[in-house]
């Protein structure tokens, strides 16, 4: 079973929501709990930026936050080859106390499942079928299944399937047609070249009989294969029924499953099914184990922790589906709830990683040089190089004590490079730019949602404006949401310039200093989308 916790931040994430993941699964990691930081998206420019300049590589992407089959402990099946015979397949159920066996063909691809259904009903079959099955045994498997040594072996061997049991005292098979068939008998040498003038094709040997060379040179002569067995007759005859191979009598339309499904989904297609295990295949094809439906009632949820976010509308897919053990937040508290008591760690400062550095130093540790240069840089990402309103002085502080450990020296010039490297207007689509860093909200019956960017020179947003607009009000309408707004931010926090579809748009002019048109606007102020674009909008869409 899976024991990590995936740290994971908010959906179109920023930088903040990978930094915060990769730092708090860092301190996790050093202070004893198994982590793997994640994202919920493609990183932005900035982002690629930060962990290309310290070094780190990118959290893994994690959109679904339900057990895949690949994180579950499945059994070990039991297996058997095309080739083995269906007295084998007895004898492994047996050893492995397993009621079904998994049936690999040369190549170790699946060929089938063999149950102990599908063996026994082969009992139950007419003797004309019976007969046809054994015609297919091959003679090296006749030899396993009696526990004989082949002492003849034709170069072409082939028989009809049926059995023939000679005894001592009774010597009347004038009468019964021999041709094709395997004869079973202990000694006898005399009846032996008889019985070889019948046209069989094999002939078993029993109890350890020593057979003579005579004997043998006519088999060889005649193309009679000859097997000799230290069991008994009756013995002998009653296994060899069972010496044709299990890929005669396995089953091949079954179910299979691959480890990349959910057990959500695997537990809905098992329930119409009287199987009691099913293979589980990776993506090449091949058997990895096999699931039953105890797994699907016996199971560990994914252990989940968030960052820079506490609402399910921003959060992994399916939340509901995992453990949440921990939340590290710097915003409003959302809506997500837990069965029981978790970490949860909220209060008022710019930044997510500000909050995750106390964390560090709460447990006695100095976070490594690369965490603590993409935690600075998401403190300086997050507050605009300290111009946002949220910002505070344990953030300004937090990258002062963060700088010196990664060792940067100018932390303004790398603020500007790092700021800079945001600005990717010219070489997105606006369906990208708009949903690198777009957040959904609902206030009362009135869904919204904003979408921020950063930009180095107004006249990159100009060149790309027209075409942005008609893009944003296309996903406005298609997405039915009251009022979508654009932030275009400039990267030194000299304001921010709006774009905005809806009905909902003619609150705008309430909420910025200037209004261009019905779909436009600027305001020198607003540079913050959570601190104070969200509560002056918060605000007028209540009264409403």
């Amino acid at each position: 079973m899976d024991n990590h916790i995936y740290v994971t931040g908010h959906r179109h994430p920023d930088s903040d929501a990978i930094c915060s993941a990769l730092s708090y699964a860092n301190l996790l990691n050093r202070t004893g709990r198994p982590a793997i930081a994640c994202r919920q998206g493609p990183l932005n420019e900035e982002t690629k930026f930060i962990l290309k300049r310290f070094g780190l590589e990118n959290p893994l992407l994690l959109t679904d936050a339900r057990i895949q089959l690949k994180d579950m402990d499945l059994d070990q099946p039991a297996i058997i080859r095309t080739s083995e015979t269906v007295h084998h397949a007895w004898h492994v159920m047996l050893q492995k106390q397993n009621r079904m066996l998994f049936v690999m063909d040369d190549d170790d691809n699946l060929a089938g499942i063999c149950t102990t259904s599908d063996l026994s009903r082969v009992r139950t079959k007419p003797e004309l079928e019976l007969v046809s099955l054994l015609s297919t045994a091959t003679l090296d498997n006749i030899a396993r299944t009696v526990g004989g040594s082949i002492l003849v072996r034709p170069e072409n061997f082939s028989h009809n399937g049926v059995i023939h049991i000679i005894t001592l005292d009774e010597m009347d098979a004038q009468r019964f047609c021999l041709a094709g068939g395997t004869i079973i008998m202990s000694s006898g040498e005399e009846k032996q070249r008889q019985l070889m003038e019948r046209d069989i094709k094999l002939m078993i040997i029993t109890c350890g009989v020593r057979v003579s060379d005579e004997v043998l040179a006519i088999a060889k002569e005649k193309g009679i294969a000859v097997i000799v067995t230290s069991n008994d007759t009756m013995h002998t005859a009653r296994t060899i029924t069972e010496s044709y191979s299990v890929d005669q009598v396995m089953t091949t339309n079954m179910m299979t499953f691959k480890e990349s499904e959910y057990i959500d989904d695997v537990t809905s297609k098992m329930f119409n099914s009287r199987v009691r295990s099913f293979p589980v295949l990776n993506e090449e094809g091949k058997v990895v184990g096999a699931i039953a439906r105890y797994h699907t009632r016996n199971y560990q949820r994914r252990k989940i922790a968030l960052t820079d976010h506490s609402a399910v509308n921003q959060s992994i897919g399916h939340l509901d589906a995992a453990q949440i053990v921990a939340i590290v937040d710097h915003h409003h508290i959302g809506n997500v709830t837990t069965d029981l008591p978790i970490e949860y760690r909220n209060h008022r400062c710019g930044c997510t990683c500000t909050i995750v550095t106390q964390l560090f130093k709460e447990a006695g540790l100095e976070p490594e040089p690369a965490i603590a240069g993409i935690m600075m840089s998401a403190i300086l990402s997050d507050t605009l190089n300290f111009k946002s309103a949220t910002t505070t002085q344990e953030d300004k502080d937090t990258v002062a004590y963060l700088a010196k450990i990664a060792g940067i020296d100018d932390v303004q010039a790398y603020a500007r490079e790092m700021l800079g490297a945001s600005v990717a207007l010219r070489d997105s689509t606006p369906h990208e730019i708009l949903n690198r860093d777009l957040k959904n909200y609902e206030i009362g019956k009135y869904r919204f949602a904003i979408g921020q960017t950063n930009y180095g020179h107004i006249e990159e947003v100009q060149r790309i404006l027209p075409e942005f607009k008609a893009n944003m009000e296309k996903e406005q309408a298609e997405n039915k949401l009251d009022l979508l707004v654009m932030l275009f931010t400039d990267v030194m926090g000299e304001g921010s310039q709006f774009v905005f579809y809806g009905p909902l748009s003619r609150i705008m002019p309430d909420v910025i200093e200037t209004v261009f048109d019905e779909h436009s606007g600027f305001d020198p102020t607003i540079i913050s989308r959570k601190q104070q674009m969200m509560p002056k909008l918060s605000e007028i869409i209540k009264h409403l």
